[in-house]
């Protein structure tokens, strides 16, 4: 098992680098299963780094089975609650993936006729990388930057119910930076060989619940 960890660690590393953060015109917030995501959201908010906020998510893999309301409502309640002012919120309801939120927020945006030339992506530490790479194919005219909690890959795994489904996640994030920009829908990112050595250890050893065939 501490040989799965110190591959997993990898993969966690190249999927959560660090990128520069600055004032930007909006936020817009990933929704997820991780309600760390908006409380993090909200101290960004709170160090005024954007105009307003756009939260997006549907109902996820993850979550539709664990709350009545869309990932969106969730973080926006909670985001409310640590002090960020209901009429800065925008919510964008019916994204199911990382793509959607990024389409779907692009033409709310245009609808709405609000700024866009520069954005902050909030989510999971680990989901950096592909938010950005996403970001950069789908939404091209905004200039993106990416932020996220600042956590070691031991204490957020520590925070999971189900340490080897988490995992699994990753091992298929990682595998999504190049097979969905071979199909265009992210730019293209080299992935590391060390650390696709790790992806097919851990596919080797059953971390393989969301690789895509």
């Amino acid at each position: 098992m501490q040989d799965h960890i110190s591959h997993a660690e990898n993969i966690w590393a190249f999927l959560g680098p660090d990128y520069t953060v600055e004032k930007a015109d909006f936020m817009l917030v990933l929704g997820s299963s991780d309600l760390g995501v908006a409380r993090y959201a909200s101290e960004c908010w709170l160090e005024n780094l954007a105009g307003y906020v756009v939260i997006s998510g549907g109902f996820g893999k993850l979550t539709k089975d664990m709350w009545a309301v869309s990932e969106a409502r969730k973080f926006s309640q909670i985001m409310m609650d640590n002090g960020v002012p209901e009429n800065k919120i925008i919510l964008e309801e019916k994204a199911t993936n990382t793509g959607d939120n990024i389409v779907n927020t692009k033409r709310l945006a245009t609808e709405l006729g609000l700024p866009a030339s520069s954005g902050i992506l909030i989510t999971k530490p680990y989901m950096k990388r592909r938010a950005f790479n996403t970001a950069s194919k789908q939404w091209k005219e905004v200039n993106w930057s990416v932020a996220a909690e600042a956590v070691s890959f031991d204490d957020y795994c520590r925070k999971q119910d189900d340490p080897k489904n988490f995992i699994s996640i990753m091992v298929g994030d990682l595998q999504r930076i190049k097979v969905y920009a071979e199909s265009g829908f992210q730019i293209r990112d080299e992935v590391p060989p060390k650390v696709w050595k790790s992806f097919e250890v851990l596919v080797r050893s059953g971390y393989d619940r969301y690789v895509v065939e």
